[in-house]
């Protein structure tokens, strides 16, 4: 089979020095790949400068990106020259991306020169005001290579990253898709229908839900939800791993 695995946390630059990322450290998706080397497949492995990954192999083909722009990119490129039999996205990817960056004393003067108008102006046309500015702002170029520090505060303008797993199904309808997704304190059901949310919402064949409340180093609880409401539970990666790869090996025979 041809595996398509992401794993790691993207990065979104403020600076040429500076970035947002996540704690995502890779591991399980790390497990995940060994799991299918092992039997005998080829893996694609989209990962991040900072996670771990599977020990370079001539089954192994590893591809480095930082930024959602970037694995969108290169996912649509990799879409273009392959179909894939199963794609497991364990990435995460970040949610926003920086879009500009402003010292507080830059913010206040740019707002209020804008801002600088008759009293009488009415609430609404007030808002208006305000929303135009801030779309304005956050479209001002940051060219700054590394932002000064001599301000109190840092304003930084983000906007939402286009979700890469949304994409998936329409660019290998043949593909076997499984999704990830991580919540903080939550119960089992909650975790079940968020998961089969995603699932249903981005036409996933297989959704892997977990509490990050309930990952240790030793510890990695998950819940397996199929797309036809079959449950499976695991506990540690390694477990997780082997319950990803025998599913998928299931679903591929039984497609053939």
């Amino acid at each position: 089979m041809d595996i398509l695995i992401t794993a790691g946390g993207t990065s979104e630059k403020i600076d040429n020095v500076r970035s947002i990322t996540n704690h995502s450290t890779g591991r399980l998706g790390k497990i995940i790949g060994e799991a299918f080397l092992a039997q005998g497949h080829h893996v694609t492995y989209v990962t991040t400068a900072q996670a771990v990954r599977p020990n370079e192999q001539q089954a192994l083909t590893l591809l480095e990106i930082e930024t959602t722009k970037d694995l969108e990119s290169t996912l649509i490129r990799l879409f273009e020259e392959k179909n894939y039999d199963a794609i497991i996205h364990s990435m995460a990817v970040s949610d926003f991306t920086t879009e500009t960056a402003f010292s507080e004393e830059q913010f206040i003067q740019q707002l209020a020169e804008k801002l600088m108008i008759d009293s009488s102006t009415s609430m609404s046309d007030l808002e208006q005001t305000l929303k135009t500015v801030m779309n304005e702002v956050g479209q001002t170029s940051q060219n700054q290579k590394k932002i000064p520090s001599n301000t109190d505060r840092l304003l930084l303008f983000l906007k939402k990253n286009p979700k890469i797993i949304a994409m998936l199904r329409e660019k290998q309808p043949q593909a076997i898709i499984v999704g990830f997704k991580l919540l903080v304190a939550v119960s089992e059901e909650e975790l079940i229908t968020v998961g089969q949310g995603i699932l249903e919402k981005n036409h996933c064949d297989f959704v892997l839900a977990n509490d990050l409340t309930k990952i240790t180093q030793d510890q990695h609880d998950g819940l397996l939800i199929a797309a036809d409401g079959n449950l499976q539970k695991a506990h540690t990666k390694a477990e997780i791993a082997q319950l990803i790869r025998k599913n998928i090996e299931e679903k591929w025979r039984n497609n053939r």
